[in-house]
């Protein structure tokens, strides 16, 4: 790796104000499949064919997951990936995402950071789709349900704790991908 004094290290504060920015995109994405998902629906109804959401819970997280959350991973991953190193919110906050050499991250490393990232969005999608009645008239979640929900919290709040208190502000994301979120050389501390 290099030079510790030649790398300065990303906090908390600039990382999730990173997030906060790249979760714009992501609630952009979000309206324009929504609007054309009931698009779809209202052109099929007037056709004359009743469309529905999935009733299993296994089709609706499916869908969930290859409309929503691989996107988002594979954003995150192309992006950090890149010769930029970064997202939109990264990019506009002066950080970027580099290996172990200060390096671009392999789309591999940048994958697999992103899919250690996203893990509890997915594990809270999965939860969701088992509770019977949402959105309109949710039943009691089962235990498990309750118990995956706590998971999702027992790591976002794991994510965000080791980037205050790990000395290179690393999260387990970025343990398991061998990368680091520094400041660019032109970022104010």
């Amino acid at each position: 790796m290099k030079s510790s004094t030649s790398l300065r290290y990303a906090g908390f504060v600039k990382r999730m104000v990173a997030f906060a920015l790249d979760y714009l995109v992501i609630a952009v994405y979000v309206v324009a499949l929504a609007v054309t998902t009931l698009g779809i629906f209202r052109v099929l109804e007037f056709a004359g064919r009743a469309v529905t959401f999935p009733q299993n819970p296994v089709i609706g997280d499916l869908i969930a997951f290859f409309t929503l959350v691989l996107p988002t991973i594979l954003y995150f991953t192309l992006q950090e990936s890149s010769a930029r190193q970064a997202t939109w919110g990264k990019r506009k906050i002066g950080i970027r995402v580099v290996n172990a050499n200060g390096e671009t991250l392999t789309r591999k490393q940048a994958f697999v950071r992103s899919l250690v990232k996203f893990l509890p969005w997915q594990i809270a999608h999965t939860c969701l789709f088992q509770i019977e009645g949402l959105p309109f008239a949710p039943a009691q979640p089962a235990p498990l349900v309750l118990i995956g929900f706590a998971i999702v919290y027992g790591l976002v709040g794991m994510y965000a704790l080791s980037t205050v208190i790990s000395k290179n502000r690393r999260a387990p994301y970025d343990w398991a991908a061998g990368s680091y979120v520094i400041l660019n050389s032109h970022s104010p501390k």
